[in-house]
């Protein structure tokens, strides 16, 4: 498939990507000569029935994450709709590696360094939950180390849209792995959902293993039903005063974990 030479005003440089519903670039502002990534969203690859409701989420979606303004957060510049029913959200270029990029490295990261990497991206969460946006997809994929060890959060808004279908069709959208009972459950979400995701990475980064595995049923037993062997048990180096903290954010029950990203 030929890449486009523009998306709104935006000059198409190269393929960054597929994603679950189009396809990522790179491109750039030619007003003000800056890199940015674009993430697409194709009329033609959505069921007829959805497409006008999937691309008005997606608008709506872009508007929520555009209204957040965080150092640990992937900014969202703009929404824009194409004559031949391309959507397109144009954000932030970063460069830097997934945190999932190092766990699959098998990479063991010192405890200081877990300390300021849950503590950007808790803070992120914060400002996100304050502003009324729930990201819904915390995973290593979508947080990103910049070389100066900067942490930043990707997919706000747009990770809502991928899971989106999940009352409706009753199949899981998302990452098994790192979602909450709740999700699991169909019920309601709130920012307490991400605050369990982000518990799932804080035992991956002290473990180097996730707290769930396993084929998806039995994940989703797990999560709904048994608690993981504790961090300090897989790793000598952590002190057990973080069991409790991961304790308290793999809760099962919203109401018994930290009741926001601030607390955490």
């Amino acid at each position: 498939m030929s890449i486009p030479a523009r998306l709104g005003k935006y000059e198409i440089l190269r393929e960054l990507g597929q994603g679950a519903m189009g396809i990522v670039y790179e491109g750039r502002d030619p007003v003000i000569d800056r890199r940015v990534a674009i993430k697409t969203l194709k009329r033609e690859q959505l069921e007829r029935s959805e497409a006008d409701e999937v691309i008005a989420r997606f608008k709506r979606e872009a508007q929520a994450a555009g209204r957040l303004n965080h150092p640990n957060v992937v900014a969202i510049y703009e929404y824009g709709e194409e004559a031949d029913g391309t959507a397109f959200i144009a954000m932030e270029f970063v460069q830097g590696r997934e945190l999932k990029d190092l766990f699959e490295a098998d990479e063991r990261i010192a405890l200081p360094m877990v300390g300021r990497i849950m503590g950007q991206l808790l803070s992120a969460l914060e400002h996100a939950h304050r502003n009324g946006v729930t990201h819904r997809d915390i995973k290593p994929a979508n947080i990103i180390l910049l070389a100066d060890n900067t942490v930043k959060v990707a997919d706000f808004g747009v990770a809502r849209i991928d899971s989106s279908n999940l009352t409706q069709t009753g199949t899981v959208i998302g990452t098994p792995s790192y979602m909450s009972p709740e999700q699991f459950m169909g019920q309601t979400v709130d920012g307490r959902s991400d605050l369990f995701s982000a518990g799932v990475v804080l035992y991956q980064l002290l473990t180097g293993e996730k707290p769930f595995t396993g084929a998806l049923t039995t994940i989703m037993h797990k999560v709904l039903k048994e608690d993981p062997t504790w961090p300090s048990v897989l790793n000598v180096h952590v002190p057990p005063r973080l069991d409790a903290v991961v304790r308290t954010a793999l809760a099962k029950r919203p109401d018994e974990r930290f009741q926001d990203a601030a607390l955490f």
